[in-house]
């Protein structure tokens, strides 16, 4: 199976990877194209029981994963979000904000943020960033994060 990662940026490619890796079987191979050398997957994957590959083909990298027997499954590591309300600001966490505001998604969603469509996107991607770093990863405009802003602050007016 092979995967190409390249001009993704973090957690986007860790998320593709472990993705691929669950729907191996033993003695399958996963080959992952990126920009970088994959430095913080691989202890992880070597201390799953993966045998672990890294080439450099011209400017990029080659990733080979092997499952073995003693594979097991990796996961994200992620801080839960408690319930509490939240100031809406470009340093919200976007999970906590769903879990506080579950309407939120659609304004999300309605701004660009569609991968958060997908529910293990929620899980995961929505853990590990702010609104602001969300802006940042889609390119979007400053008037347009201006406006997706002023309706989610809308959410804490109608509490």
């Amino acid at each position: 199976m092979m995967l190409d990662v390249r001009g993704l940026k973090p957690p986007q490619p860790a998320l593709m990877i472990i993705e691929a890796l669950e729907k191996l079987k033993t003695g399958e191979r996963l080959e992952v194209i990126g920009d970088k050398p994959f430095v913080d997957m691989i202890p992880k994957l070597e201390e799953a029981g993966y045998e672990v590959e890294l080439q450099k083909v011209g400017e990029f990298f080659v990733l080979k994963v092997t499952k073995t027997e003693e594979s097991k499954g990796l996961t994200m590591e992620v801080e839960e979000c408690d319930d509490e309300a939240v100031e809406i600001t470009e340093d919200t966490n976007v999970a906590k904000l769903l879990k506080v505001y579950p309407e939120s998604l659609d304004i999300l969603v309605k701004y660009g943020f569609s991968p958060l469509q997908n529910s293990l996107m929620r899980k995961t991607l929505a853990r590990t960033v702010t609104l602001g770093q969300a802006k940042k990863l889609i390119g979007m405009s400053d008037e347009k994060f201006r406006e997706m802003m002023e309706e989610l602050k809308g959410l804490e007016e109608g509490r």
